[in-house]
């Protein structure tokens, strides 16, 4: 495939990537251009399911799904081209990048100009201090939205969440819905990390045990998760001797 000349290059169809686009083409930009890695549009929003976006943009509430459907609309009515199932690769110093696509192959962008909106990933188990071995059945939260929410896979029948965010409490209902059950969310510091609401509409309502001052101290299992064992913590966030419970 011959080189793509474009004037901008916009790396990451997420919010970002479409905001980027649509306000490139209404500065001037004549061909724009987002290449997406995934196979749909969208970025982490598609995962989203839960109302509460767009109330600030179109005054009402939607998915995130929805609402990134109506950017993505924008977009295409202002001109914005999409690639998806496109990664690229490598920058060369001259600015053009390298990318692979499984219908074109690997083939160049030569862009004037090149937007970086890729987004962020969640820390990996080494980064947040999980202990002990590393068995299947331990996700992030946003790994394991996105198995339920967009691929279909229940990550398992019966969990515990460790950190009190917004995603993980939102997961914990999702959990639910999905007919397994949750035996608690355990947060290591004295105050919740996620909104009050989310507390009430996704713990609450549903029964879900909330253990403030707890954390993980041991991962139990090889092949595959056995178990946890969860402590009290005292106000230097350090185990409370004594305090210690296995949940299967």
């Amino acid at each position: 495939m011959s080189d793509m000349h474009v004037d901008v290059a916009i790396i990451g169809a997420g919010p970002a990537g479409v905001a980027a686009g649509i306000g490139a083409r209404e500065a001037g930009a004549e061909n724009v251009l987002v290449l997406e890695r995934d196979w749909d549009l969208g970025g982490i929003l598609q995962q989203c399911i839960h109302p509460g976006f767009g109330l600030h943009t179109f005054k009402e509430e939607l998915t995130g799904p929805e609402y990134m459907h109506r950017w993505i609309k924008r977009a295409h009515e202002a001109g914005v081209q999409f690639l998806v199932n496109s990664m690229v690769f490598k920058m060369e110093p001259d600015g053009s990048l390298w990318v692979m696509n499984p219908e074109k192959g690997i083939f160049r962008v030569v862009p004037k100009a090149t937007v970086l909106a890729m987004g962020c990933r969640e820390r990996p188990l080494g980064a947040i201090n999980v202990p002990g071995s590393r068995p299947a059945g331990i996700y992030t939260a946003g790994t394991a939205q996105r198995y339920v929410n967009m691929e279909g896979y229940m990550p398992g029948h019966k969990a515990v969440i460790l950190g009190s965010g917004d995603i993980g409490l939102i997961m914990a209902r999702r959990m639910i819905w999905e007919g397994a059950s949750v035996e608690g969310v355990y947060e290591i510091m004295p105050w919740a990390g996620g909104l009050r609401r989310n507390i009430a509409q996704c713990l609450d309502d549903y029964g879900i045990p909330f253990y403030l001052e707890h954390s993980v101290v041991k991962v139990h299992g090889h092949d595959r998760l056995e178990g946890i064992t969860v402590v009290k913590v005292d106000e230097n966030r350090r185990p409370i001797p004594g305090t210690d419970r296995f949940v299967a």
